[in-house]
Formats: structure tokens, C-alpha cells, sequence
């Protein structure tokens, strides 16, 4: 079976396969790193790291790639250190990040100023549509009311009810 390619912001996946950044210190360099290798996208779980640590992730997972593939991180909104681990991660010219537990418009403008994709994760019609109009490449949507679903495309939020599920016009 030949699956679609993701694309998110400028990048591309071969493989839609986004690896969940699993906190703390689970998801690293390397399971990043391999899932980049077969073409899908690593995510190194930031929260709770340094930002020397993170550099230092960052930098294994992009030698154990040889620079190849889709490299993210994974940070929590409401972690200490938030803006500073994204910011780390930015000027380590990271594809990617993706944010949750939580929600930050100051991470749109690191995104903007280091050309970094950024996916927050949203768990309201609302805060999606918030952060499309801020300039997100992508959007994880989850809630109890709604099911976890990645969107990637402009002018995709529309609630549907009665079941309000947010749904994509692809």
C-alpha cells in the first residue's frame, strides 16, 4: 500500500507518520532520529531538558540522520523554561515544533523570526482557528469532545455538528 506523503509548512514527509514526543526523556535523539531516517518525523520530547541537553539532542539526532529527514520537538506550554526550550531549539534550526498542554502566541513569532514550522495543539474550534490566523503550518486538534486529527491544510476548520467533531475539507 502506498501512502500519501505529509506535508507540513515546507516540509515533507514520505511517510505521515508524525512520532509522539513522549515526555520525559523517553522520546530522544535517537527514536527520533530513526523515525526521520525512514521518513517520518522524529519528535525529541523538550519539557524538562536544559538547553544545553537539548542542543545536544538536537545535534545527535541530526548526525545520526547525516541530516536527512524531518527533526521536531515536542514542548509543554505549561513546562518552566517554555520560550527558552523553544527558543534553543529554534537557533538549532530545528524543522519543527510542536506545542501542547497549553497554548502560547509567543511561540508563532520564534517560529517567524527562525523560518521554523510550528504545530500548537489545540483542543477547541477556537484556539485552532486562532492559531491558523497566527501562522501555524499544522494543527493537532484533541479533546474529549473530538478526536485527535492532524491538519495541514488552509481554511479547514469547520465544526460539525452534532457529534462536534472538527473536521477537515481536504
Amino acid at each position: 500500500m502506498k501512502l500519501p506523503v505529509l506535508k507540513i509548512g515546507d516540509l515533507t514527509a514520505e511517510v505521515p507518520i508524525i512520532q509522539g514526543g513522549m515526555a520525559i526523556r523517553l522520546s530522544t535523539a535517537r527514536l527520533a532520529a530513526a523515525v526521520a531516517q525512514e521518513g517520518g518525523i522524529g519528535l525529541i520530547a523538550a519539557s524538562g531538558m536544559a538547553f544545553d541537553e537539548l542542543r545536544k539532542e538536537i545535534r545527535l539526532a541530526r548526525k545520526l540522520t547525516g541530516g536527512k529527514g524531518i527533526i521536531g520537538i515536542n514542548a509543554m506550554v505549561a513546562a518552566r523554561e517554555f520560550l527558552g526550550l523553544i527558543t534553543t531549539a529554534a537557533e538549532e534550526k530545528i524543522d519543527l515544533i510542536v506545542a501542547g498542554a497549553g497554548f502560547s502566541r509567543d511561540i508563532f513569532a520564534v517560529g517567524r523570526e527562525h523560518n521554523v514550522a510550528v504545530v500548537p495543539i489545540v483542543s477547541s474550534v477556537k484556539l485552532a482557528k486562532i492559531s491558523e490566523k497566527l501562522g501555524a503550518a499544522a494543527i493537532v486538534v484533541e479533546g474529549t469532545k473530538i478526536f485527535c486529527l492532524t491538519l495541514s491544510r488552509r481554511s479547514i476548520f469547520r465544526l460539525s455538528p452534532p457529534a462536534e467533531l472538527l473536521t477537515a475539507q481536504l
